[in-house]
């Protein structure tokens, strides 16, 4: 059995709006800067055959010009917010996901007055990928989590031939589906709520679904498509080798 590192974060930050969350720092009132952290960007998303609203489902990354890495999930309908830690201004390369989906590339410059970033709201589109498959899972299973609410993780193990995932995933008082697309080598595994509401309501639950793995390798892309941390793995697993 060939075991993976799982990914896992604490850090549960969601900047709504381009005030929120008074930080030590400085502001605009009166040449006084005033110390909240702004949102460096807001993303739209609407699918590209309808234009209506697609955020649902969908997670990306904002890469800034420096390397520092902020993760995007939706907040409603139709944007998505970042997980940021500071205030970012310059460019920024934003890639846009979702399972089955083209992913979608954007560079953006964000600008600053003398205190803050100048918030951007960038518009985005997500099309059908024509050359991706469905995959359907070996086993899904589900159960109430810890007592201790944990954050979103994914521990990774290879059994022979059968991929297996398993960890904790946010919900929204709904049970949880696992989504899988193949493209070429990559395969992409969302966790996310289903439509199905779920009695008593919980806000996480554990969960652990497998699948049959290629005989070449695969590269992995294990994402939580509600709530951060967003992106759980990525890397590449095969089965492994016979011994005998």
């Amino acid at each position: 059995m060939m075991m993976i590192p799982l990914r896992s974060r604490t850090r549960l930050t969601a900047i709504v709006g381009p005030t929120v969350f008074a930080l030590s720092g400085c502001g605009d009132l009166g040449g006084v800067c005033t110390g909240e952290l702004r949102s460096s960007l807001v993303v739209e998303v609407r699918d590209a055959a309808t234009g209506e609203p697609a955020a649902r489902g969908v997670t990306g990354v904002s890469e800034h010009a420096t390397g520092v890495l902020t993760e995007l999930t939706a907040f409603d309908e139709l944007r998505l917010l970042g997980d940021w830690e500071r205030e970012l201004a310059g460019r920024h390369t934003i890639v846009l996901r979702k399972p089955g989906f083209v992913a979608e590339h954007l560079d953006i410059i964000v600008g600053s007055d003398e205190c803050h970033v100048e918030t951007r709201t960038v518009q985005g589109e997500i099309r059908v990928d024509a050359g991706a498959v469905s995959v359907d899972p070996l086993s899904f299973s589900e159960r109430l989590g810890a007592d201790v609410w944990p954050p979103a993780s994914a521990g990774v193990q290879v059994h022979e031939d059968t991929l297996e995932i398993a960890g904790f995933a946010p919900t929204d008082c709904t049970e949880l589906r696992a989504v899988a697309f193949r493209h070429g080598i990559g395969l992409h595994v969302q966790i996310e709520p289903s439509d199905e509401p779920l009695a008593p309501c919980a806000s996480q639950r554990q969960f652990e679904v497998r699948y049959l793995l290629p005989p070449d390798a695969t590269h992995l892309l294990v994402t939580n498509g509600f709530a951060f941390p967003v992106d759980l793995f990525d890397g590449v697993v095969r089965p492994q080798e016979d011994d005998g």
